[in-house]
């Protein structure tokens, strides 16, 4: 029986949550069943899996064992060759797209940290920059419902990136965006994909000069049918509540949020609170703005924990603390009673048993023909990427229900110019007091004559409701998540040999739940 996490994606009003699905994950799973590996002989599949690997499929409706409707995945990690794509990102790209979303990152952050190995003096005109351009555009074109533009992030001339890119300033990277715009605008073919603009800024100067620069490539008076249908918001505008109201205001007001079909993506900010700041938005934007606007925001911190060891528990959603917990996992671990449950319910930890995770017992070889040391394999991973996902889903969602129900029930009673935000809460014994007050502000802020005025007025309040991102798919990729894992196997230190290594990794794992 197929858990189907989705339903309130369609009849809720939530915004939308995206797991920022792992290329490691996809990939595994995708050329096992395509048949161009032996990774996992049969004897390795756990018994509980009736569908086998395919029930690991989070979008197939029919085999797998949690189903979620919609995901993020990056052309940056796929295989962009089309045909080439269909073995080794089976999972995603050969979806049911009648009962299912895909929002393609275009790999902006490989770009921009000069991880692909690009002739940056040659950027308008080079034969590997026109080869890139192409095979991202068709890749998202061919397998996206929704596809973020190829932009150079503001951050590419930082010093970090500077010696792989030669990018001096903020503006030079605007100035190439513009370019790839362009071309995205010139070479697409409308209809095959709705390409969001992405949007920078650090601060509202930063993010105005941005907006200002690209704003022109979602008119359809300029552009006609090649014009850009929706937004990303990247940089500070995910996690920063005050400078993307601030950006969505300004939007309003310039009639970039009309259509029939804007999607606004907020890119890798996955925190509980930020899930229901995003669900009262859109909720405002589509009563007083334009029905038909949807958010979505991702996140790849089921799959990042996971890299490090950890298996998301049920997370914490008291009134003072709604966050998501780990546990670390014993991955040296002589498991004498192969039939032990594992430690988690769930549509996919009820499948498993604690031999399924700890499968390399002593004296077994790993595929290298060479003795293992750790008692984790590469499907361990996977099944606790697996588990994670339904977590963080099922989190999210719980959340949100309690958010609703909270906020109907005391809502005549918040009053944001009367706020009273001490270490305890007065309003609810379950969601957070700024989460309410954050939902009525924004009530409040769309019928406001004057919203500029009144973000600056409640500044203070807003720095409060900051979060912290988490990086998303296109910002940390799979091959160095593994090989920076606490926990490594000789199967992972293979996987990852000749692949790029020019990739920086969240710090610690608090950073991707603070």
């Amino acid at each position: 029986m197929v858990n189907d996490l989705s339903k309130n994606n369609k009849t809720s009003g939530y915004a939308v949550f995206l797991p920022a699905i792992s290329n490691f994950y996809v990939r595994k799973i995708s050329q096992h069943y395509a048949g161009v590996t032996d990774m996992f002989p049969p004897e390795r599949i756990p018994k509980g899996f009736e569908n086998g690997l395919d029930g690991l499929n989070i979008l197939d409706k029919d085999k797998g064992y949690v189903h979620y409707s919609h995901g993020l995945y990056s052309a940056g990690h796929a295989n962009l060759d089309l045909d080439g794509s269909k073995v080794d990102d089976g999972m995603v790209v050969n979806r049911n797209r009648e009962n299912t979303v895909l929002v393609g990152d275009s790999g902006g952050y490989q770009i921009g940290s000069g991880a692909w190995k690009l002739d940056w003096s040659n950027f308008e005109t080079g034969a590997d920059w026109q080869k890139t351009r192409c095979g991202i555009m068709t890749w998202l074109e061919e397998y996206c419902d929704y596809s973020m533009t190829l932009d150079i992030p503001m951050w590419g001339y930082l010093p970090q990136y500077r010696d792989k890119t030669g990018l001096k300033s903020a503006d030079e990277c605007l100035e190439k965006t513009i370019f790839n715009h362009k071309f995205f605008i010139d070479n697409r073919i409308p209809g095959k994909t709705k390409f969001l603009n992405t949007l920078h800024g650090a601060n509202w100067e930063t993010s105005e000069k941005w907006y200002q620069a690209v704003k022109q490539f979602n008119d359809p008076k300029v552009y006609g049918d090649r014009a850009f249908e929706g937004w990303a918001m990247a940089g500070d505008h995910a996690g920063d509540a005050e400078l993307l109201l601030r950006r969505l205001i300004t939007m309003r007001d310039d009639g970039m949020l009309a259509g029939d079909d804007v999607w606004i993506h907020v890119l890798g900010i996955s925190v509980l609170p930020w899930g229901c700041f995003l669900t009262a938005i859109q909720r405002q934007l589509r009563e007083h703005v334009n029905p038909n606007i949807t958010i979505s925001f991702d996140a790849a911190s089921p799959y990042i924990t996971a890299s490090k060891g950890l298996a998301y528990d049920y997370p914490d959603l008291t009134a003072n603390a709604w966050s998501y917990k780990t546990k670390k996992l014993n991955w040296r671990q002589d498991i004498s009673n192969p039939d032990q449950p594992w430690m988690y319910e769930g549509a996919i930890g009820s499948r498993l048993n604690m031999r399924d995770i700890n499968y390399m017992q002593p004296g077994m070889l790993n595929r290298n023909k060479k003795e293992a040391k750790s008692s984790w394999d590469s499907l361990s991973y996977i099944l606790i990427q697996a588990h994670n996902t339904e977590y963080h889903i099922r989190g999210m969602q719980d959340a949100l229900r309690r958010f609703d129900h909270e906020y109907e029930m005391l809502h005549d009673k918040i009053d944001i110019h009367n706020m009273n935000l001490g270490k305890t809460n007065v309003l609810s014994d379950v969601v957070p007091d700024t989460v309410l007050y954050f939902a009525k502000f924004v009530e409040e802020l769309f019928v406001s004559d004057k919203p500029m005025d009144m973000l600056t007025n409640f500044k203070a309040f807003l720095r409060k409701c900051e979060g912290s991102r988490v990086q998303n798919i296109s910002t940390t990729p799979d091959f160095m998540e593994f090989e920076e894992a606490n926990v490594k196997t000789d199967e992972f230190v293979e996987a990852v040999k000749g692949k790029r290594k020019e990739y920086e990794t969240p710090d610690t794992v608090s950073d991707l739940f603070a």
